[in-house]
């Protein structure tokens, strides 16, 4: 007996982090709340694609991926799916966050994780990534890997 397909749309997150300042970008869309780089993967992109992908073009600079922070499958309404994958990463070179806003963010800023309190977030999955990231364990890379 077969089973109905469950469509799963799939997320990647990246928590930038210098030292312990994190790069918090402000969406295109409501352009008044923070949020971390990330968004939909494209169909056929490679997770770890999507994640340097969302990172660059959000804050303006290219990333270095350090690990994997969260892989969360959760089931919503209507029978779909959706799949996030969280991963930390820090600058690739010294270049300044975006301060120009474009079609992918308004700009991005460095915050440390007090300054997190005084921020309108997108959500409170901004702060529990941070706090991850800065305290919490990060798995390798390959534990995201290709079925063989």
């Amino acid at each position: 007996m077969s089973r109905a397909p469950i469509p799963t749309y799939s997320f990647a997150l990246v928590v930038v982090k210098a030292g312990r300042k994190v790069a918090l970008v402000r969406d295109r869309r409501d352009g008044v709340a923070w949020s971390l780089p990330g968004g939909r993967i494209a169909p056929g992109e490679e997770l770890l694609a999507a994640a340097r992908r969302y990172a660059a073009t959000e804050t303006g600079m290219p990333v270095e991926l350090e690990g994997v922070l969260r892989v969360q499958h959760t089931l919503v309404d209507g029978g779909e799916a959706r799949l996030r994958i969280c991963v930390v990463a820090r600058p690739a070179d010294d270049r300044a966050l975006k301060t120009v806003a474009d079609e992918h963010s308004m700009l991005a800023q460095w915050f440390t994780r007090e300054q997190l309190a005084t921020l309108s977030l997108k959500s409170s999955d901004v702060k529990q990534f941070v706090d991850l990231a800065l305290d919490g364990p990060t798995y390798p890379l390959t534990l995201l890997s290709w079925e063989q």
